[in-house]
């Protein structure tokens, strides 16, 4: 995992690689707001454009998108964006997405450049 904080939009940036399990990344979340740096009400952009999402079914994604649910709302109450290349990690991110219960507005992208506009907006 990478992280990258930018205090000055308010994003973390947490970019994930290669081939990954739901423990990969869900353990990159707790790290990522466990962080120092991580303030309340800062936005997090995933950046899956070169990880490999294709071990992962329905069932994992619907639970996945339910985890947040579990912080506190400076946590849970941000905007998160996720950003792929690939047409499976688009569909299956569009799949959190709308099975997230929690207040997080989330939407996918294919650029950094636009998940970053949306995320500042």
């Amino acid at each position: 995992m990478d992280l990258h904080i930018d205090d000055e939009k308010n994003i973390a940036y947490i970019k994930l690689s290669g081939q990954l399990s739901k423990k990969a990344i869900l353990s990159a979340f707790d790290l990522a707001v466990a962080d120092e740096r991580y303030k309340n009400g800062m936005a997090r952009l995933w950046d899956f454009r070169d990880a490999d999402l294709s071990s992962f079914d329905t069932a994992t994604v619907m639970e996945m998108a339910q985890y947040s649910k579990r912080f506190p709302p400076g946590i849970n109450s941000v905007k998160v964006a996720f950003v792929v290349s690939r047409d499976l990690e688009y569909g299956l991110s569009r799949m959190f997405q709308m099975s997230s219960e929690a207040r997080t507005p989330i939407q996918v992208f294919r650029t950094m450049a636009e998940a970053e506009k949306w995320m500042i907006e």
